[in-house]
């Protein structure tokens, strides 16, 4: 067996290294959990030890080079300080890949950092793939195999879980025993010295038994490679991301908007969305959201119809999916007076629909009303809410769980989430209805939360890099970086964007002649090096309307700042103010942001966010993510923006950022736009160097 990934999660022949016979050893637990008679694990478990020719009934050797058959799976145990050196004796024995269980690696300082290194280097040179270390280890349920931490094998399902906290792949095991949730298989990335998220993910799509991909993640090694690793998945099924570590203690002082505007949280969740995967901010709600999709279809709709035995619980649940973007609307008149028509005289068919407390029709009236939403085309999700005497009454489980398959085999795609507020006593129920895949949440708040982040987004692949030839570099570049403005409107103007009519100009005779030729009013900005916020200090000169205006401007820009040129431009009109930036992440590469620029920039922050490049189609979605979308359809007099016009700017901005390869960050604020079109008054470049990301 030389694949990694089925010697990792299929192994014929797994060795313990530090395994003992001592219940308190790691070494012990791992050969009870893989012989464990209750898992059912098929292939051969190997001891590793000194000088014990035998430990807990499994066959011991000296090393992996002694053990007579080729071993698949290495799990170590052994003190961080031994690893190296066990490490060299897998790559001798030709393992393909191990484990390290161990801690006392980079977590614990500098002292673990080098042994880590020095783990990876042996590793590397010999030709051994590493998950960990510091981890809680690998589960295949198929093949009853648990190399892991966990006291037993949970369920077999069709979640598999990616998880670099190990505490979570002990919750995998207890949320399978409490809620019938069934898992495929789980690996703990630890601290990632080799094998990453992105790695697994790639294994995990391709994995027949996996349906549903939960993902907890603290850190992202390689976060391009993780974007186009989930976009490719979710073509095929559902991932789920917790992203833990959401809010660093200090962000990086910014020279530009663009760069305030995309700090690492906005860039991490801006990719993991456009990627397709459902984000979640709670491990409890990542396995529950899982568990839903496993069972039920995705949300492809935003209409939800209530079915309640209490209005009070009705309304409740009503609020919470609303203020997660969800909507309860009123059903037609038709539906109405149909489900009306099974209703007591007191009911409300409008939606939620209220069946009061008339128990002795409950199965009956659950029954009629779950088919009839899940048949209907006017709700995209059915969600009956069990509360009390209706949860508690095993024929109102029995009747929704056949409506259900009812509506399945007719054809229906609607997912079915039932919102559980009952006793204990009504558990049995619960169970009864998860057994047959109709997930139930705890109370309304849950319900909501879980349905909310079942919403699928339309998935399309990640846009590439259009044939284009590379940007040059142009030659006026300060020592920050700062490529001056005339050299960049200069390169913007060469490949076609809409800016503003400009000169560089470089005494004040000859901008008051420049500023005559272009049409009064004008503006003035002086270039100097190093000159970052012209604004703030006084070196921008708008509504100058004669050239002795201009003429004086330039003469007071000399004196105040010292000699130098200055860019003159045709003042844009009124219009609405927007923003267009890109910049390059040290882990997803090229991005690119829009929304509203200034003063609407700096009161609101809003902006949306995309890995470039990117297409039209997507460009469109970023419109639609800002809070003050309204004003680009007109505000206050200003007439509304060519919407089609900004959205193909945006995808062609982020092409060609893409082909400059040595531009790390780009900011186009403010844009005016007047509903004829677009111009672009400042804009600001800072040259790195960088390699190309498509």
């Amino acid at each position: 067996m030389t694949d990694w990934q089925d010697a990792l999660f299929t192994p014929r022949r797994v060795a313990v290294a530090g395994a003992s016979a001592a219940a308190s050893k790691a070494g012990a637990l791992f050969l009870r959990n893989l012989t464990a008679v209750e898992a059912g694990f098929a292939g051969e478990v190997i001891a590793i030890h000194p000088s014990a020719s035998e430990i807990l009934g499994c066959p011991a050797y000296p090393s992996f080079g002694a053990v007579p058959a080729p071993v698949d799976l290495a799990i170590i145990v052994t003190p961080p300080a031994a690893v190296p050196e066990v490490i060299a004796s897998c790559g001798a024995a030709g393992v393909p890949v191990a484990i390290v269980i161990s801690g006392g690696f980079a977590e614990v300082g500098p002292r673990g950092i080098e042994l880590q290194r020095e783990v990876a280097r042996i590793a590397a040179g010999r030709g051994v793939r590493i998950l960990g270390p510091n981890c809680f280890g690998v589960i295949n349920t198929a093949s009853g195999l648990n190399g892991s931490l966990s006291i037993g094998l949970p369920r077999r399902g069709g979640i598999s879980l990616l998880t670099q906290s190990g505490a979570y792949g002990m919750a995998a095991y207890s949320r399978s025993m409490d809620d019938g949730i069934g898992f495929a298989k789980i690996a703990a990335l630890g601290n990632k010295i080799d094998i990453d998220e992105a790695e697994l993910l790639e294994f995990l799509g391709r994995d027949p038994e996996t349906k549903v991909i939960a993902v907890l993640l603290e850190s992202i090694s390689d976060g391009r490679r993780l974007f186009e690793a989930a976009a490719a998945v979710v073509m095929r099924k559902p991932v789920v991301v917790l992203k833990t570590g959401r809010h660093p203690g200090a962000q990086r002082a910014a020279a530009s908007h663009t760069a305030a505007l995309s700090g690492d949280v906005a860039v991490i969740y801006a990719a993991l969305r456009q990627a397709g995967v459902h984000l979640v901010e709670d491990g409890l709600t990542l396995l529950d959201v899982a568990a839903s999709l496993d069972r039920q279809p995705p949300l492809r709709g935003r209409k939800i119809g209530i079915i309640t035995n209490s209005g009070g619980a009705g309304v409740e649940l009503t609020d919470l999916l609303e203020s997660k973007g969800l909507a309860v609307p009123a059903l037609s008149p038709g539906l109405q007076a149909t489900i009306a028509s099974q209703l007591p005289p007191q009911g409300s068919a409008v939606n939620p629909i209220d069946i009061t407390t008339d128990w002795q029709h409950f199965a009956a009236m659950y029954e009629f009303t779950v088919e009839a939403l899940m048949t209907s085309g006017e709700v995209d999700a059915v969600v009956p809410i069990l509360l009390q005497r209706s949860a508690l009454m095993p024929e109102v489980s029995d009747a929704i769980i056949a409506a259900s398959a009812r509506a399945r085999q007719r054809g229906s795609l609607k997912p079915i989430h039932v919102c559980w507020v009952a006793p204990r006593s009504a558990d049995a129920n619960r169970e009864k209805l998860q057994a047959a895949e109709v997930p139930c949440h705890a109370w309304p708040a849950a319900t909501a939360a879980v349905l909310a982040a079942t919403v699928s987004r339309p998935l399309r692949p990640p846009a590439r890099l259009s044939a284009r030839e590379p940007i040059p570099q142009p030659a006026a570049v300060d020592d920050a970086g700062w490529v001056a403005s005339a050299a960049a409107f200069s390169l913007l103007q060469q490949a076609g964007f809409p800016v503003a009519r400009w000169a560089l100009v470089t005494d004040p005779a000859g901008a008051a002649m420049a500023a005559a030729k272009m049409q009064f009013p004008v503006v003035l900005k002086a270039e100097r090096p190093k000159l970052t916020h012209k604004s703030d200090a006084g070196a921008v000169r708008p509504g100058l309307t004669d050239g002795a205006a201009v003429a004086k401007a330039f003469e007071d820009f000399s004196r105040r700042l010292g000699a130098g040129p200055a860019l003159l431009q045709r003042q844009a009109g009124p219009g609405t103010e927007l923003i267009l930036g890109a910049r390059c992440d040290p882990r997803f590469g090229p991005i690119v942001i829009a929304g509203l620029g200034g003063v609407w920039t700096e009161i609101l922050d809003d902006v949306a966010l995309r890995l470039a490049p990117i297409e039209a189609e997507e460009a469109r979605t970023m419109l639609d993510e800002l809070k003050g979308q309204k004003v680009l359809s007109g505000f206050r007099g200003c007439p509304p923006i060519d919407v089609a016009g900004f959205v193909r700017l945006i995808a062609d901005l982020s092409q060609w950022f893409c082909a400059a390869i040595w531009l790390d960050e780009l900011d186009l604020n403010p844009i005016i736009a007047d509903g004829n079109g677009f111009t672009i008054v400042d804009a600001r470049m800072r040259a790195g160097g960088r390699s190309t990301i498509a």
